[in-house]
């Protein structure tokens, strides 16, 4: 093997590399995009329940001062 092969050989290996690391970067995009997704979706989830439990609690207290003045 001459230095032209062995020269052309690294080439490729280092290409290779790339182009799996490069797979790799775009899987850890992925997976962190769908990550990043599922939690604003549990912070919507999280939102509206708060809102229910505000709403809720509103009611109780106006059902509490209209007991509470009869």
């Amino acid at each position: 093997m001459n230095i032209t092969e062995k020269i052309d050989s690294l080439i490729q290996y280092v290409v290779s590399f790339i182009e799996k690391v490069k797979g790799y970067i775009e899987d850890v995009i992925d997976f962190l995009t769908d990550l990043k997704d599922k939690v604003e979706g549990l912070l919507d989830y999280i939102q509206d329940k708060i809102h229910s439990i505000q709403n809720l609690v509103g009611e109780l207290k106006e059902h509490h001062t209209e007991e509470a003045a009869a």
